[in-house]
């Protein structure tokens, strides 16, 4: 009674201490050939074993030894061939129907069949025990124990301590292959955060530096031209190239959003949340409502941060296009403007006399007469050259309407200020030249449409464009064909002002 009570506290000492390496260890292989031995000498076997399960390479299934303990004086099997790629069906069919029923295996060698004992025999085993390891409900394989002593009948109590070391050591397995699956989704994921990065960085600074060179060109166009003293040097670049770049920043603004929004802060929480966890992480990501539900979370991010890196790829290859456009606008264009964006106060009729200045050496070229019909008006808080941009244009147009209208009567343009409203004010292009189609008449504000040979269609569209942007709108109206063409500026009397009340 004696002996069988000091033999079961010693096989519990060996279940306690495989439960303590299994959760302290870093790898449960590191730390199995020790469990093997201080089970097997508990149990007082001649050999404890690990078999796992795999296939061929005809996909059938079988059984290779792994890790081994023996007793002293026992002849140790592990580098035995007959020990790896054991075929189950061939063998020990009957063994893996058990097995893979979570049921045990154990008895005497003198009463298994030929095949069994054909392979059992020169290993001198006369009992043995098998054990089924699982991990997640699948069946990995089998802990086994050979007695080369004694014909051993096998306790009750021993084999529910050898199937407790067993499933501990199944869930370790499945526990470390979670783990394992996880810091090779967070390495991954670390990767392709860091790979965008830098695609974004790059796809900024290649945006910024077209930017700052189409700035330079801007600037020095402007020089060229205002030195050549030619009429139409503020109705060039960046009337046209405006829209574009308002497009250019709203993408911009859409990929800082889209940064600000990012999924990419989850990761760095996660890697603190199991930074905080560092000295348990097995415990955590097993026992932890948080740690078991970090494998799921990773992989629904995983598709979350592709497709954050689809719409600010798609956003960057955006910025590509539209500064080809740019590129394109300033090749075609042949007169530039200089920069706006910075509020004036300043009278209505300055602005007209301003714009008809570019204009005069032109207009008194081609015999068109300027009528002016200023009536009294407060002066007025705008962005002075977008204005000036609008009206370049628009005296412009109405210089080659006059031009193109080929009968000899006199050719003139009005310019008209007139008080709409308390708060707003209008500017008036009116010429007798060609005239407007009704049919062309809805058209002439969307990009790209001209009746000119030599037009883009960029003006007007640009300046229907910039007027909203100041508060106001443009409108042209025509009675048709050689009727001539009257087109309206209609603005707030303070630009700041109006914009707070709409905002």
């Amino acid at each position: 009674m004696t002996d069988a009570l000091v033999q079961r506290n010693s096989i519990l000492e060996s279940v306690r201490f495989s439960a303590e390496q299994f959760v302290r260890g870093s790898r449960w292989e590191a730390v199995i050939s020790s469990i093997l031995g201080k089970i097997g000498e508990a149990v007082n076997v001649s050999r404890a074993y690990i078999f796992q399960n795999h296939l061929n390479d005809r996909g059938q299934p079988v059984c290779s030894q792994r890790y081994e303990w023996t007793a002293k004086g026992i002849t140790a099997q592990l580098q035995n061939p007959d020990m790896q790629n054991v075929p189950y069906q061939e063998v020990f069919g009957h063994w893996a129907t058990l097995l893979s029923r979570n049921k045990l295996f154990y008895g005497l060698i003198s009463e298994m069949d030929a095949a069994q004992r054909a392979l059992l025999e020169p290993q001198n085993i006369r009992a043995l025990a098998l054990i089924p390891i699982f991990v997640e409900d699948a069946w990995w394989g089998f802990m086994g124990f050979d007695d080369c002593v004694r014909d051993r009948c096998w306790s009750d109590a021993e084999m529910d301590s050898l199937r407790a070391c067993a499933e501990m050591l199944g869930a370790t397995i499945a526990r470390q292959g979670a783990q394992d699956a996880l810091l090779e989704a967070k390495s991954t994921l670390e990767e392709r955060v860091q790979g965008r990065t830098r695609e974004l960085r790059d796809q900024i600074a290649a945006k910024e530096r077209a930017l700052s060179e189409l700035a330079s060109t801007q600037s020095t166009m402007l020089e060229m031209s205002r030195s050549a003293g030619m009429a139409e040097v503020a109705t060039g670049v960046l009337h046209n190239v405006g829209n574009v770049l308002n497009s250019i920043n709203v993408s911009c603004t859409l990929i800082m959003e889209q940064l600000q929004q990012s999924h990419i802060r989850s990761i760095s929480r996660l890697a603190d949340l199991m930074a905080e966890h560092e000295d348990g992480l097995a415990k955590f990501f097993t026992e932890d409502p948080r740690g078991r539900q970090i494998p799921t979370y990773l992989t629904s991010l995983a598709p979350v941060l592709l497709q954050e890196q689809h719409v600010l790829l798609g956003e960057a290859a955006a910025l590509r296009v539209r500064i080809e456009h740019i590129k394109e606008i300033v090749a075609m264009q042949q007169n530039y403007g200089r920069v706006s964006g910075v509020t004036e106060t300043v009278r209505p009729e300055q602005l007209m006399e301003d714009a008809i200045a570019f204009n005069a050496e032109a207009l008194t070229c081609q015999e068109i007469t300027v009528y002016r019909q200023y009536r009294p008006a407060p002066p007025m808080t705008v962005d002075k050259h977008k204005v000036l941009q609008i009206l370049l244009n628009l005296i412009s147009n109405a210089r080659y309407a006059c031009i193109e209208g080929g009968d000899t009567r006199e050719k003139h343009i009005i310019l008209r200020v007139l008080s709409a409203a308390p708060d707003r004010v209008q500017l008036q292009v009116e010429d007798n030249g060609i005239g407007i189609l009704p049919e062309n008449l809805s058209r002439i504000f969307q990009h790209g449409f001209t009746t000119r040979m030599s037009g883009h269609g960029f003006g007007l569209h640009s300046g229907a464009l910039a007027a909203r942007d100041l508060g106001g709108t443009l409108t042209g109206h025509s009675e048709g064909q050689g009727a001539g063409a009257i087109f309206t500026l209609d603005l707030p009397l303070d630009q700041a002002r109006d914009g707070e009340n709409k905002g």
